[in-house]
């Protein structure tokens, strides 16, 4: 009889609109991340290969285009092995923190006026908060494989990301001294008239780099050494544990664009006017 109430119970729970509206939106931004990060890696797989004058990905669909679902089901599909005498804990918990505290910087993004997931007013803290997490887990998990390749990788990344953390947060620190507000949606309404980049061109470069160096892009994509310690913070990992280091470090990188855009183009402002440019260039 207690397990028809408490399954009743749940059920009444589960019929509550704020669950089933959280529900859906759970699942969805899951969605939209999964499918950003298998398009960037196809494309930038592809660009890299043009730039380089090799061919890239090319067997699996049309020229390649198919090849990230032969990596995603690669990456799911293989066995996890690990290493004896590890921190099993510490070693799987800090995969999935990564992966997390990425989501949770996407989830602090605004899209639009009132388009966000989480009602965060202090948004540029939040982020500052889920980047320095971010750096952390790389901590523990180079540390938790019980090898000192991983590391000396992990300690090498972590440094260049608290590095450039400290200009980022000068640089955040500057807009809130600017603009008075630390909120996404606040940010690009003040920016609806004139963009901070053409206000303070060399702050927007400096943050431009600063976002390269943060999201791990070529030049800078060699933070933990790869060549010297194997693989780096990752070199014990394999099958869906290395897969959610790699799907963090792109919605991380999504993220980091998307703030660049906020923070100095005008947000969805810039968007407007540029999609406004392109249509009257079409009818014209």
């Amino acid at each position: 009889m207690f397990t028809i109430l408490l399954g009743l119970f749940l059920l009444y729970q589960l019929i509550n609109i704020q669950i089933i509206t959280g529900l859906i939106f759970f699942f969805f931004s899951f969605l939209f991340l999964f499918l950003q990060v298998l398009f960037f890696t196809t494309c930038e797989r592809k660009i890299l290969a043009l730039t380089q004058r090799r061919l890239g990905p090319y067997i699996v669909g049309t020229r390649g285009r198919l090849q990230f679902l032969a990596d995603a089901l690669k990456l799911v599909a293989k066995n996890s092995i690990s290493p004896k005498n590890i921190h099993i804990l510490l070693f799987q918990a800090s995969a999935i923190g990564a992966f997390w505290m990425s989501w949770f910087g996407f989830c602090n993004l605004n899209f639009g006026p009132g388009e966000d997931i989480l009602n965060i007013e202090f948004n540029i803290f939040f982020l500052i908060c889920c980047s320095l997490i971010f750096s952390i887990a790389w901590l523990i998990s180079g540390w938790s494989g019980q090898s000192k390749y991983s590391l000396l990788g992990s300690l090498r990344a972590a440094v260049q990301i608290i590095a450039y953390e400290i200009l980022t947060s000068a640089i955040f620190l500057l807009i809130f001294l600017l603009t008075g507000t630390t909120n996404f949606e606040i940010l690009v309404n003040l920016q609806e008239v004139l963009p901070l980049f053409l206000i303070f061109p060399v702050v927007g470069i400096l943050m431009f780099f600063t976002t390269l160096i943060e999201t791990n892009r070529p030049p800078f994509d060699l933070s933990e050494a790869e060549s010297d310690v194997v693989a780096g913070y990752t070199v014990e990992y394999g099958g869906i544990l290395f897969g959610l280091f790699y799907l963090g470090e792109y919605v991380n990188l999504f993220t980091n664009t998307i703030i660049l855009v906020i923070c100095f183009s005008g947000g969805w402002y810039s968007c407007l006017v540029y999609f406004d440019y392109l249509i009257n260039l079409v009818i014209c």
